[in-house]
């Protein structure tokens, strides 16, 4: 029987990382089986082996991933979307939901069922048949709830492994674009005049930034103390980059966001560091009657204190919360990808660094350090 390599975690913990073999399953009728090309580093990663997110163990982590068609099932005749799908075809997943509880029965949000899953961040344990459900492993066996997109043609690794980032940002855009449903004259909501500020460039952060600048967004700020990532944001296609290293205050950043701005602030602003300061910070670059999205904490690292008066209601603005993603978010992320490439953004030099899969607890320490110029990959 043909064996592949898997990695899981055994518990929380680095030192719990165990690199194991197990027989390659063979797909149920509406199932998929895919070999995984390669698996992006991801902070939620880091939550999981810190025991900071609470999961069932063992677990096989890697979400982040694309790969291509090993083997449908038999029942399998297309993607998520209806696209035909056929063995060696390139795909990817998004977000799974029950379709039960009360967020899948009453509202279009998936993102918030009560029992989520996605490969790479699964609900049961992992250990017995078919193993194969995180994308540091050789392979992912794909259940029927698990939504299934095919990549399309002309698409590098690289670039493919952006899709579940760039689903992120297009969830994040789309919760910005919210603040153009209380419109009610020209000059509300967000639009291709204004400025866009974000707090973060890491993977993530950069994948805003595409995103942003596919709905044509021009006047794009990234802050990032790291200068290899502002760097690379300038190459993507970002208007002005701060140094928190070289600007070293909020008081001196909020006035330099200021004087980009004519005066007023940004437009629209995204934090995506996941630092409790820099949720704080948001409020005071964003000018009044702007919009603010936040997304970076996707776990409990503390409080942050804001002012009720200056923050909020003298300054009239839109806050959204930004959680995971949808089967819909998906969907727009290929169209962003397709769109990028068009436009040729480099968007696959987001990926700076790769490793094999025996190397990856020592890359999602990496990834934690925060020292890395962009994604960091696995590969089987």
């Amino acid at each position: 029987m043909q064996k592949g390599v898997g990695l899981i975690l055994k518990k929380a913990g680095f030192e719990n990382y165990e690199l194991r073999e197990f027989p390659v399953p063979e797909p149920a009728d509406d199932a998929i089986l895919a070999k995984v090309l390669m698996c992006g580093i991801c902070g939620t990663d880091v939550h999981i082996t810190r025991g900071r997110l609470p999961m069932p163990f063992p677990t096989m982590l890697g979400h982040e991933w694309c790969g291509t068609v090993a083997a449908l099932g038999k029942n399998v005749k297309t993607d998520f979307i209806g696209k035909p799908l056929k063995v060696g075809d390139n795909i990817t997943t998004a977000v799974g939901s029950c379709g039960k509880c009360w967020f899948c029965r009453n509202t279009p949000r998936s993102n918030l069922c009560e029992k989520m899953a996605l490969v790479g961040i699964w609900p049961e344990p992992v250990d017995k048949p078919p193993w194969f459900y995180g994308a540091y492993s050789e392979y992912v066996y794909i259940e029927p709830n698990i939504p299934t997109f095919k990549i399309p043609d002309g698409f590098t690794p690289e670039e493919m492994v952006m899709a579940e980032p760039i689903d992120v940002a297009a969830r994040v855009w789309t919760r910005a674009l919210a603040a153009s449903t209380c419109a009610s004259f020209v000059g509300e909501g967000v639009n291709v005049t204004q400025t866009v500020a974000i707090l973060g460039s890491g993977p993530i952060g950069m994948s805003i930034l595409v995103t942003a600048l596919v709905h044509g967004m021009g006047n794009i700020i990234m802050i990032d103390p790291i200068q290899e990532r502002l760097d690379k944001a300038k190459v993507l296609g970002a208007a002005y980059t701060i140094n928190p290293k070289e600007v070293s205050t909020m008081e001196e950043r909020e006035k330099l966001v200021k004087e980009l701005t004519g005066g007023i602030g940004a437009d629209v602003v995204i934090e995506a560091t996941g630092e409790p300061p820099a949720f704080v910070e948001a409020f005071r670059l964003v000018r009044r009657g702007g919009t603010f999205v936040e997304m970076g904490h996707f776990t409990d690292t503390g409080d942050a204190t804001v002012n009720p008066h200056r923050d909020f209601v003298h300054k009239d603005i839109q806050v959204f919360g930004s959680w995971a993603h949808t089967s819909y978010d998906m969907k727009m992320a290929m169209a962003i990808m397709v769109r990028a490439k068009a436009m040729g953004i480099p968007f696959g030099k987001i990926v700076s660094e790769k490793a094999k899969i025996d190397q990856t607890p020592k890359m999602v320490e990496r990834h934690e350090a925060r020292v890395s110029p962009g994604k960091i990959v696995v590969a089987p």
